[in-house]
């Protein structure tokens, strides 16, 4: 009796979690759909074959001076892909397997280098490409709940992690509006919450415009203004 009253125990358990794993899933495929389409709806996303943008860094020193500014010209292209960054003299584009970097006209090819430009270049189309690049393989994805944002934004939350990958990332979407509001990752136990605080609305899609980073003190009590970004849309070409 005890054997067959354990046995239904594990099965109601097992219902139970497996219940509410499909429960989040559907809320997550919800989220995401959603945002999808605030952003410009995924199959008009993907018509795009090209995308020029300035992004310009201002970086702060802690006492709301700007400490650096940084101009940056981005192109992502689609179907080959190749995504590049030109600021001042210096060069970088990747394929997603090949990298090259070229500074004051000549090429740069010391393994640490290129492996510092892959990041950099894949770092800068991750961040442009959402809520697109959340539907990449390998992404895992937790529903977190809804809050409220330190700026009064109230938002549905999402961790994002990766297996070849050791940052934790949360996503935050409106509940209103289901656009990407904001970001928080974590790096090597070091917090930085990125808001979107202005979009580019354009015919093509609805992208970051401007966006304000801060790195979160250790018990979440303060934030500190590290940096800001500006990106500006240069072109669009659709396929």
């Amino acid at each position: 009796m005890k054997i067959q009253f354990d046995i239904k125990l594990l099965l109601l358990i097992s219902v139970i979690f497996l219940n509410k794993i499909s429960s989040q899933n559907e809320k997550i495929e919800k989220i995401l759909l959603k945002s999808l389409n605030a952003h410009g709806g995924e199959v008009n996303l993907n018509k795009i074959k090209q995308i020029k943008y300035l992004k310009t860094t201002y970086t702060y020193d802690g006492m709301d001076d700007v400490k650096k500014q940084i101009k940056q010209h981005i192109t992502h292209k689609f179907d080959p892909f190749i995504t590049e960054i030109i600021s001042g003299n210096k060069s970088l584009k990747t394929n997603g397997i090949f990298t090259e970097i070229i500074e004051n006209g000549k090429e740069v090819d010391d393994i640490e280098s290129l492996k510092n430009a892959k990041a950099i270049l894949d770092g800068a189309f991750y961040v442009f490409w959402q809520p697109m690049k959340l539907k990449d393989p390998g992404t895992i994805i937790k529903y977190l709940g809804e809050f409220n944002l330190a700026n009064k934004k109230n938002v549905h939350s999402l961790e994002i992690s990766y297996l070849n990958g050791k940052d934790i990332w949360k996503f935050y979407f409106d509940t209103s509006t289901y656009l990407l509001v904001a970001t928080e990752v974590d790096h090597n136990n070091k917090i930085s919450l990125i808001y979107t605080t202005d979009f580019n609305r354009t015919p093509y899609g609805i992208f970051h415009h401007k966006r304000e980073s801060y790195k979160v003190s250790d018990n979440r009590s303060s934030l500190t203004l590290q940096a800001k970004y500006v990106y500006e849309i240069l072109d669009v070409v659709k396929k």
